[in-house]
């Protein structure tokens, strides 16, 4: 018995098919591989605490593709070569964004020989809101996810050599004063810094956090992840993050029941004033 089905409908990660008649092709062709089968249940397979009951929640193929090529990315970048920059993922919102960051942080841990990891939010109620998928997918990140909630208390958790999983808010990495240099928490490689709506304007060199981030954290590699698309002249963003990892628009979204559609209709408000009070206006 379950509560949600999604068709999986990609064997690569590159083309993705139309045709339901090609399903069940597709689904042997890719699940059953022995690679791939392997992966899913050793990567792709949390059992979320929600209240005392646990929900058994595999990936789609979407997030299951996007996460091997993030972590791919990710190691690419953090290597003594790589520039830092791992990438943006847009996923668009509804679609398990996530899951997709718990699973991506859940094989990173394994891959990378247990790194620091630090998700960064804009506002506090979302900083609480992903700490909290995170803490109820904590088997799968083989550790407890911490928040800091103060600069001390960042800079005492990324004095440890490696490990981690740590929630903060952007704003952390705001100096006492205005122009001033933000002081370096830590020059390790080995932390990855996760960015959650990374599209916004806070993230850009010249006046906003990613250059304070950059001071605290000069070592560090970056990955992005969005629920909406980068805007054109948004030039800060692909410096600060990187190119698209993996896209999963709406079109997608819809059409595979993950997210529901979205329809505008334009009307023209028809207005009629009292011609006696048009003087006193």
């Amino acid at each position: 018995e379950y509560e949600r089905f999604m068709p999986w409908k990609s064997a690569d990660g590159k083309s993705v098919i139309s045709s339901d008649l090609d399903q069940l092709k597709t689904l042997v062709n890719a699940v059953f591989n022995k690679k791939i089968i392997i992966d899913l249940i050793s990567n792709f397979i949390v059992f979320e605490n929600e209240e005392g009951k646990y929900n058994k929640k595999l990936a789609s193929y979407h997030q299951y593709f996007a996460v091997n090529k993030a972590v791919e990315k990710t190691i690419e970048a953090s290597d003594i070569k790589g520039d830092g920059r791992s990438g943006v993922i847009w996923h668009t919102q509804g679609s398990g964004k996530s899951l997709t960051m718990v699973f991506y942080t859940g094989k990173l841990v394994l891959t990378l020989n247990n790194p620091t990891i630090v998700l960064l939010t804009d506002r506090n109620d979302l900083d609480d809101q992903l700490f909290g998928v995170f803490s109820r997918c904590s088997d799968i990140l083989r550790q407890t996810p911490v928040q800091a909630d103060s600069r001390e208390r960042l800079k005492g958790l990324l004095s440890v050599a490696s490990g981690g999983i740590i929630f903060t808010t952007i704003q952390k990495f705001f100096p006492d004063e205005k122009g001033a240099k933000y002081p370096q928490l830590s020059d390790r490689s080995n932390i990855i810094v996760i960015a959650d709506e990374a599209h916004r304007s806070q993230y850009d060199f010249i006046d906003g956090y990613a250059r304070h981030i950059r001071d605290a954290l000069p070592n560090a590699s970056f990955i992005g992840f969005t629920g909406t698309p980068l805007e054109r002249d948004d030039k800060n963003t692909p410096e600060i993050f990187g190119n698209y990892i993996d896209i999963y628009d709406i079109e997608r979204a819809i059409a595979d029941g993950s997210t529901v559609g979205i329809y505008y209709e334009s009307r023209l408000a028809k207005l009629k004033l009292n011609e006696n009070e048009v003087p006193g206006i």
